[in-house]
């Protein structure tokens, strides 16, 4: 049997750990497949690794290696929505080499426009490892639940906002304090920015949205909240009511009055009961909830990062390319996705948690509830929780379910009020 020959571009966590694997033989490897390392590329070839690639051909430019006819199938593991990693992947495909990317920024960016060359020349293209690491999310969607028509997508998609807002809650320590414990530990880079503002779980959203839906969202036209202004009071207020904090990705597909599909994507903090399955995926693992015509709810959690938790998806990838497997990458064809799918406001209906800073004074609750009288707005609960010291309190309000558009233009005018100190933090309570 002639062998499975591999090019590896980029040897962080997750490319050391392939290498390593594919030098070492995994479980199937040499029973069933040939597969070897032919190529590796790296910013560094003598750094001190786990695993000794001095036998193995380096390319100081990695869209060299895709040129080389001793390669079959390039895994690109740079990461960057563009650059080199963009370049070696049309490079790949345009080479008629198979292409097995992590890059979830590039798929989310560019995702449709490979699939097509892929499918154009018969080619191998897939990337499993883009969304929730080791969890076959891809997999499940695509192959285990093909025959069914998916009309929602909720996930935790971020490790490292999970990891925070779990150790927030256990440890009762502030933002900062976690954020800070969380780099040290290695769960979050030196510029968290994507993970805690959202930007890692955006990208994920639109690929998971792209294989069920057919509909890939432009992330400059996604509602996108971050965790940032998350405090351990919130923390504290929410497990009080009975809820959690999670940063979720949804994506759902609704029908319009004129039968028309319509998209709605969102990624941002919302209150998830405590008996919700969701509710009880801490630290740093993710977890999608998926709903199926068939199946049902079906919930898959794992681990969502990691090098050895993402080698795995990756090797999966190189298995099915071994195999001659040929399912579309999308599941659908390319010529089928619709990119930057124009997404629409939520129509249904939630309950909202708000938290207030205000000057602890008379006057200020009147005109607070003035606004929402004034909005149709109906407040199903309210707490306050006055600071004797500064003379500030913090407003706790749980409303009756309402319309986020009406929502949001209440809380432009309670940001003007006279006696707010600081804008009102807004999350929707998951039902």
């Amino acid at each position: 049997m002639k062998p499975i020959r591999i090019g590896i571009a980029g040897l962080g966590n997750v490319g050391e750990e392939v290498a390593y694997q594919l030098i070492k033989g995994f479980r199937v490897q040499n029973d069933q497949f040939q597969i070897e390392l032919h190529g590796v590329s790296a910013k560094s070839k003598d750094k001190k690794r786990k695993v000794n690639i001095k036998n193995i051909p380096f390319f100081d430019d990695p869209v060299a290696m895709s040129h080389s006819p001793d390669i079959d199938v390039i895994v690109e593991l740079i990461g960057g929505d563009d650059g080199v990693a963009k370049d070696l992947c049309f490079s790949s495909l345009q080479n008629k080499k198979g292409l097995i990317t992590a890059n979830k920024a590039l798929i989310a960016k560019y995702g449709k426009e490979l699939a097509e060359i892929a499918e154009n020349d018969n080619l191998f293209f897939s990337f499993e490892a883009s969304v929730a690491g080791g969890i076959p999310i891809l997999k499940l969607i695509r192959e285990g639940l093909i025959v069914n028509e998916i009309t929602k997508l909720t996930g935790i998609l971020n490790g490292t906002a999970n990891y925070i807002l779990s150790e927030m809650e256990l440890t009762e320590k502030n933002f900062d304090e976690v954020l800070s414990d969380a780099q040290k530990k290695g769960y979050a880079e030196a510029d968290p920015s994507f993970d805690i503002d959202g930007i890692d779980a955006a990208h994920k959203t639109i690929i998971l949205s792209g294989l069920a839906y057919g509909k890939m969202p432009n992330i400059n036209n996604l509602a996108i909240k971050g965790i940032r202004n998350i405090s351990l009071n919130d923390i504290k207020y929410c497990s009080e009511l009975g809820y959690k904090i999670k940063l979720l990705g949804n994506s759902l597909v609704t029908k319009n009055e004129d039968n028309e599909e319509e998209l709605f994507c969102s990624i941002e903090p919302w209150l998830i009961p405590k008996n919700f399955g969701l509710s009880n995926v801490s630290g740093v693992l993710n977890a999608v909830q998926v709903q199926s015509s068939l199946a049902g709810s079906v919930m898959i959690t794992g681990a969502g990062a990691g090098g050895k938790p993402t080698a795995s998806a990756v090797l999966a990838d190189i298995v099915d390319f071994a195999n001659g497997t040929n399912l579309l990458s999308f599941g659908r064809s390319s010529f089928e996705i619709k990119n930057n799918y124009n997404t629409k406001a939520y129509v249904d209906k939630f309950r909202f948690y708000l938290r207030l800073n205000v000057i602890d004074k008379s006057g200020v609750l009147a005109n607070l509830t003035s606004i929402f009288k004034d909005h149709e707005l109906s407040i199903e609960s309210f707490i306050q929780k006055s600071n004797h010291e500064d003379k500030t309190a913090e407003l706790v309000i749980i409303t009756h379910e309402a319309d986020k558009l009406i929502l949001d233009k209440a809380l432009i005018s309670i940001i003007k009020l006279d006696g707010v100190i600081a804008e009102p933090v807004c999350l929707s309570i998951y039902s």
